[in-house]
């Protein structure tokens, strides 16, 4: 596709694993929202780490990659948000991060 300039559609995308979903055009907004509503549940500081990681990967060997991730691994298992992911489980509630 980028070598042959040859479009392709939505379902072709789909099918090769360039996009996870498809939504009829009138839908994409509402779509958008729910997706970024349910992103913005989780911990701030695990979604910039995993923005970190995605980041590094494309620009590092698959070893240096992993070694990047255990390392935010560890610096986010002693955060206050990871323990408040815990509790809200345990406690069957929706957790309250704080991005500390």
């Amino acid at each position: 596709m980028v070598l042959s300039g040859e479009s392709i559609d939505a379902r072709q995308a789909q099918q090769a694993g360039l996009v996870s979903d498809i939504h009829p055009a009138a839908l994409t907004d509402e779509y958008a929202l729910k997706l970024a509503t349910t992103i913005a549940r989780h911990s701030p500081l695990a979604l910039r780490a995993a923005k970190q990681s995605l980041r590094l990967s494309q620009e590092v060997s698959l070893q240096a990659g992993l070694q990047q991730e255990r390392q935010l691994f560890s610096l986010l298992s002693a955060t206050e948000d990871r323990r408040e992911g815990i509790d809200a489980f345990l406690q069957k509630r929706t957790p309250e991060f704080k991005g500390r």
